[in-house]
This record gives structure tokens, C-alpha cells and sequence, in this order.
């Protein structure tokens, strides 16, 4: 007991030393601080079960490593978006015409699911369709998704195009607990920080709502409101410098060769409107480059999120988890990469911590590394064709 209450207090007293540092440290340095403390503990939490191909381990394996490891899965309740930006590949798939509602009984399967391990993370209806744009496909998703994943946050992300008190009302009765909203800028104008401050005054003025929180630098702003139980997150980004490649479809955003692992296999669960479960956000099923990375499809009754998990994005994990030349699609791709400044310190930890667990030769793969990756992407593809 006495051991137990030092450790708290050494906790506490460590976690106020940190408070008090970034306080008075340059935001610079303490972005790069807390980037480096972040994936040292990504690295520290590293095991051999999530690195392994666990397709044929029991399934209470499988549901155990799905709740320790995953904290976003991501959704859609159908296909539309009525919009078409120049960062996003929707300018190259059509989104507005297709109307495709999302199978309601492989959804419901998802959130069984996901209650069965009493999953307590973000459930998040967002990807490339714009989640207000077919409110009759949301809302009995969202309670069904209350129903079933009590414990779950539930969010969207929204363009902002549809919102309005009405629907605020009709979310927070359903129980959703947070809205991304993403402002974007119009299409022959030039992001400044007042011009994003603007957006965020007339978002808050359609809706009736507080200001709550404002961060702002000058690339972005992020804002925060309160609707009764609603927690609203508004983002505005100069996506001249925000902007991703998306898995090298917007080559516009291509600079440079990836040699920083990624954390996005680990830690998120991303399943597009036809049930394709794909390896990350950039990733989507309906881009023709894209489609040989789908890696299981949920509208098959057989196929269940702890093993599609375990199993086939197992690959994915381990051609991500290190440093070394990535392939297609995450060439070029700085999605969560980590800071070049944190790049040294970083590295030396996660190689001790790979070393401590019997996977050192994961930290330094070849530029052919994804070639085991590519072999199962093509053995998902052959099987649904």
C-alpha cells in the first residue's frame, strides 16, 4: 500500500513539474517535447501480440488486443458528400452523386461488437462523406450506437453545410458527445488568421453558441464550444501547409521520402460506407490505387473486427512500426509523422524497446519492406474477386 501511494505521488509531482515547465518553455519546444513524450510511450506500450499475426489466436486474444491498443473507430453512414475540396481525393472519386446508405446490419454487427469489449474510445462517423448530408442514415445509427457502445464517445465531423440548432437538438437528445467542425475556406480565398477568426464568429452566430476556448497560430485556429452536452471543436487550417498526400492520390502534398514509423495501424480502425476496412484514413476503398489495400470487408458475416484487426492489418503494423524507406501508399505520406527534431531521441528508444521485446529487426526494414504487406494486400484482393 505504501509503495502504491509513493508511486501516485511521485506521479503527481511529476505531472506538475511537466505543467509548470511548459508554462515557461518557448511553444515550440514544448510541442516537440510532448511529440517526443507521446511516441516514447507509443514505444513503451509496444508488445509482440500487436506486432504478430494473430489470425488464428483465440477469439477472447483477439478482443483483448483490440481494447488495449485501438482508441478511434472510424465509420460512415453512407457515401455523399456535397462538397468537393482541392486537399481531399473527392476531387478525383465523385461523392456528390453517390448516394450509397451504409448496410445497417453490418453497422449494427460493428457496434455489437464493440460492446462486447465495452469499448470506451472515439466511435467517429466521419471519413470522405459528409455525415449530415442523409440525416435519416445518422440519426438511427447514433442511437444505435449508444444503445449498443454505451461507454463509446461518440463524434462527427461535419463541413457545417447542414448544421443548425435543429439538428444540434436532434445529436444531443441522440446522445452524441462531441462535433468536429471543419471550416473551410472558399476556393479563391487566401487563409490568414483573421479570416479564419471570421469563419469561427459566423459558425458560432448560425448556431447561438458560446465561445468557450481559442487556440490560434498562424497556419490554424481551433475553437471550442458548448450545446447542453455537446462539446463543438471547430478547426480552420491553411491546408497549403496542413495538407497530406492522402496515399500518394494528392501529389501535391508529396515532400519527401517517409522514414518515421506511423502509429495510425495501431491505434485506429477505419471501415469505409461498403464495409472495406482499410489501414488508415488516407486510405480509401473507392480510389482504384487504393483498392488492393483493403484488407477485409465487414458486409461478410464471417468477418469480425478482432480479427481483421489481429490478423491482416498485422502486416501493416509491422512494415510501419519502424525507421526505413516506406512504400505505397505511405511514401511520401507525413500523417502523423514525427518531428525531424525529435527524429534522434525518439529512434533510440523505440529500437531499445523492439530490442527488449524480440523484434529488433523490425526497427530498420529495407525499402522493400512492405513486400509482405503487398503479398496479403494481393490475397485479400484475389479472395473478393
Amino acid at each position: 500500500m505504501q509503495n502504491q501511494l509513493q508511486r501516485q505521488l511521485k506521479h503527481q509531482v511529476s505531472h506538475a513539474i511537466a505543467k509548470f515547465t511548459e508554462t515557461v518553455l518557448p511553444d515550440e519546444f514544448v510541442a516537440q517535447m510532448r511529440a517526443t513524450r507521446d511516441w516514447n510511450a507509443w514505444a513503451d506500450a509496444l508488445t509482440p501480440e500487436i506486432l504478430d499475426d494473430l489470425a488464428r489466436a483465440s477469439l477472447e486474444t483477439q478482443r483483448r488486443l483490440f481494447k488495449a491498443n485501438v482508441r478511434l473507430v472510424e465509420i460512415e453512414t453512407h457515401a455523399r458528400c456535397n462538397r468537393v475540396c482541392s486537399f481531399c481525393p473527392n476531387v478525383i472519386v465523385d461523392r456528390r452523386r453517390n448516394k450509397t446508405i451504409t448496410n445497417v446490419e453490418m453497422l449494427d454487427r460493428v457496434f455489437d461488437e464493440l460492446g462486447s469489449i465495452d469499448f470506451a474510445g472515439q466511435l467517429k462517423v466521419a471519413r470522405y462523406s459528409e455525415p449530415l448530408a442523409d440525416l435519416d442514415s445518422l440519426y438511427p445509427r447514433i442511437a444505435s450506437a449508444r444503445m449498443r457502445v454505451p461507454h463509446a464517445q461518440l463524434t462527427i465531423v461535419t463541413n457545417t453545410d447542414y448544421l443548425n440548432p435543429a439538428v444540434l437538438d436532434k445529436l444531443n437528445d441522440l446522445g452524441l458527445n462531441v462535433i468536429y467542425l471543419s471550416l473551410y475556406l472558399k476556393s479563391n480565398e487566401t487563409w490568414s488568421v483573421e479570416l479564419a477568426r471570421d469563419y469561427n464568429e459566423r459558425i458560432a452566430a448560425k448556431l447561438g453558441v458560446q465561445v468557450t476556448s481559442k487556440q490560434e497560430t498562424p497556419i490554424a485556429t481551433h475553437w471550442t464550444f458548448r450545446y447542453k452536452n455537446l462539446d463543438l471543436r471547430s478547426s480552420c487550417m491553411n491546408w497549403d501547409i496542413y495538407g497530406v498526400d492522402r496515399g500518394d492520390s494528392m501529389k501535391q502534398y508529396a515532400v519527401g521520402q517517409r522514414v518515421g514509423p506511423c502509429r495510425a495501424p495501431f491505434d485506429t480502425f477505419v471501415v469505409d460506407y461498403d464495409g472495406s476496412v482499410v489501414p488508415c484514413c488516407n486510405i480509401r476503398s473507392d480510389l482504384p490505387e487504393h483498392k488492393k489495400m483493403v484488407v477485409a470487408n465487414l458486409s461478410s458475416l464471417e468477418t469480425s473486427i478482432f480479427g481483421t484487426y489481429a490478423g491482416r492489418l498485422s502486416a501493416w503494423r509491422r512494415s510501419m512500426v519502424g525507421f526505413g524507406a516506406k512504400a505505397f501508399p505511405c511514401a511520401t505520406c507525413r500523417h502523423l509523422d514525427i518531428p525531424e527534431k525529435s527524429a534522434t531521441t525518439i529512434g533510440a528508444h523505440l529500437k531499445k524497446r523492439l530490442t527488449e521485446i524480440q523484434r529488433a529487426e523490425l526497427y530498420a526494414l529495407p525499402i522493400g519492406m512492405n513486400a509482405e504487406r503487398k503479398r496479403e494486400s494481393a490475397s485479400v484482393s484475389n479472395d473478393r474477386t
